[in-house]
């Protein structure tokens, strides 16, 4: 597991590397707004340390990489990527949704194991996708807002192109929040006790405020 650890370490601080790269390049050319955009974005891929300090808590690998993957992953589109290959935009979209039902999931199987709510796995497949599909809609919306804020869409284009484009998004939040909810479920039934504390402890510790304690993992069913 120590090296997964350490390739996982390399990959996220390569992505946020990027990040300052290229924030660097556009303040070079004068772009004041996207070095500040590519700034707090790397900020951003910093909050999984942050918690950690905070609650003195060690999250599991996969939520660092995985923050900061998605981060540079979607900044990587703004770069030009979602011009230079095509459904790029759609790929992104897909991922960014699934990572935020990984994190659904996570949010409502730490409540319940660490005795805030009480939920069946099914229940918690079901917030799962309406998590997913609650976010991608406040994304749409955020979208909507941007391109029409002036300065913004005159500079960097428009995130929303359609009516074709929000639903394409849409469609794929759903499709995402399924296969997660779905995934997790079965993850959660086939994966060992030690495993899944590894992987939820820390965030059950998060929602109760206070130290990890011993605990016996149990999956609702």
């Amino acid at each position: 597991m120590g090296f997964y650890k350490i390739a996982a370490a390399v990959l996220t601080w390569l992505f946020r590397s990027f990040l300052i790269l290229a924030g660097l390049n556009y303040l070079y050319y004068g772009d004041v707004i996207a070095f500040i955009l590519f700034l707090f974005t790397f900020i951003l891929t910093l909050l999984p340390v942050m918690l950690e300090q905070l609650y003195k808590i060690e999250l599991h690998w996969f939520v660092d990489l995985a923050v900061s993957f998605m981060v540079a992953m979607h900044m990587f589109g703004f770069y030009g990527a979602y011009l230079w290959f095509p459904f790029y935009d759609d790929f992104a979209h897909i991922m960014g949704s699934a990572l935020v039902a990984v994190f659904g999931f996570a949010l409502v199987y730490s409540s319940n194991y660490s005795g805030k709510i009480k939920i069946s796995l099914p229940s918690m497949s079901f917030f799962t996708f309406i998590w997913t599909m609650a976010v991608g809609g406040v994304w749409e919306i955020i979208e909507f807002t941007w391109d029409n804020i002036v300065i913004f869409s005159h500079e960097y284009g428009f995130s929303q192109n359609s009516l074709l484009d929000t639903m394409t998004d849409l469609s794929l939040d759903a499709v995402a929040g399924i296969c997660v909810a779905l995934f997790c479920v079965f993850l959660v039934r086939r994966a060992s006790k030690k495993a899944l504390e590894g992987i939820f402890m820390p965030f059950a510790c998060m929602i109760q405020h206070r130290k990890p304690v011993e605990k016996t993992v149990t999956a609702s069913s």
